[in-house]
């Protein structure tokens, strides 16, 4: 049996690391020991028995750190001796061959134990990390410490020994940009557990529906998880605007668990509260609030670093068979929406400059396109299967195990 050293930034009791890392490395677990070091969250803390309980039947050593950004530079840097201290324990104690990081600062973590015990280094990027930086204006382009970060990006990337991109355009980005040979680079974009995301039959639709106090004639429109950062929510509440406008059944559904106030705030400058929910729900009843809805609303600024993005949600949707409204520019959307025909693509730029124009076709594309299932089911099948992206990872294992 393998010994991997999984180390991520995201914690466990998150939504995003219940989901993208949690579901993955149980099962990666059936074939391999893992020793996962993670990094919680202070507000997230009082969920750890819940994941300690999740994963005691399985071969999962779970070991975390509470996160800290307080002190900038100075709480990474902590962070990192810490984490590579545990690791240099696990690695020691346990034969550690392989450290799968995922994300820029644990492949940071994995550079320096792979220097110290000659362990091989997956780095599993989940975006352009340092541009990411520059694009939310936490980091001034060509400033000194842009251009240390950026050294230290480019070098993960050369002396890593297999890496996983989330998108095809960031895998074309690294082999051109990087000269990284692309047998070295394998795609997997975020994959659902079907089990999770389960479809509802039409009469526990109907049931949930009328709970919620909506009618069976309300076609709801979904906006999940955050509205801040990265994505466009303010024009995506204008086009919903519009379409409540033009049809009194539509109504707007955002799935929030932090946000609630700002969110409200929005909501009265756009004046739609009235025909607007706004719900915390557990992670694993996410799946109802899709089932119910007609369309999933999510608007990101196409910038250079979201070529290396494949948003959660949308694989969500995909199992969902719910349709995307999203936009172009954004990692491989636009490949998978023209290709399966799932969901509509806006340019953002004709929203703000023919915005009448370009809502006014969004309105008619709601109003009639029906979207086959077939569709969605073939999509998620060679691209977002939970069970497909667990045998790619155990592909690049045994890869890397062979090279030892």
């Amino acid at each position: 049996m393998k010994k991997i050293l999984y180390i991520s930034l995201t914690g466990m009791t998150e939504p995003l690391g219940r989901s993208q890392v949690l579901e993955y490395i149980i099962g990666l677990s059936k074939e391999n020991r893992f020793y996962l070091i993670s990094f919680e969250r202070e507000q997230d803390l009082e969920n750890i028995d819940e994941i300690k309980e999740l994963i005691k039947s399985y071969n999962i050593e779970w070991n975390y750190l509470v996160y800290s950004n307080k002190y900038g530079i100075v709480s990474t840097m902590w962070q990192i001796f810490l984490a590579v201290r545990l690791g240099a324990i696990l690695i020691k104690e346990n034969v550690i061959e392989i450290v799968h990081a995922r994300s820029m600062i644990p492949a940071t973590m994995g550079l320096i134990l792979k220097k110290i015990y000659g362990v091989k280094l997956l780095f599993d990027i989940r975006g352009f990390a340092i541009d990411e930086k520059v694009d939310s204006g936490r980091l001034k382009e060509n400033s000194l410490l842009y251009k240390t970060l950026k050294k230290l990006d480019n070098y993960l990337y050369g002396t890593s020994d297999h890496i996983v991109t989330l998108t095809y355009k960031a895998k074309d980005i690294l082999i051109k940009q990087q000269n990284i040979y692309k047998g070295n680079i394998t795609v997997i974009p975020t994959c659902v557990n079907k089990n999770l995301f389960k479809l509802m039959n039409e009469e526990d639709k109907k049931k949930c529906k009328l709970s919620l106090g909506y009618s069976m004639n309300d076609k709801i429109i979904i906006h999940t998880g955050t509205v801040s950062g990265w994505y466009d929510f303010e024009s995506e509440l204008k086009l919903v605007k519009y379409l409540m406008k033009k049809d009194e059944n539509i109504q707007f559904l955002i799935l929030n668990k932090n946000e609630k106030e700002y969110i409200k705030t929005l909501l009265n400058k756009y004046n739609i509260n009235d025909r607007t929910k706004i719900l915390s729900v557990p992670f694993v009843e996410v799946y109802k609030y899709l089932n119910i809805s007609n369309f999933s609303l999510f608007f990101i600024y196409p910038t250079f670093s979201k070529q290396a993005s494949a948003p959660t949600k949308f694989a969500e949707n995909v199992v969902s068979h719910l349709p995307s409204i999203t936009n172009k520019n954004v990692g491989d959307m636009e490949h998978y929406i023209e290709i399966y025909d799932i969901g509509v693509l806006v340019d953002l730029d004709d929203l703000k400059n023919t915005f009448e124009k370009v809502a006014e076709n969004m309105y008619e594309i709601i109003q009639s396109k029906k979207f086959k299932k077939e569709k969605f089911d073939r999509l998620f099948k060679e691209h977002f299967d939970k069970n497909m992206a667990v045998k790619k990872y155990q592909n690049i294992y045994s890869l890397l195990w062979g090279n030892i």
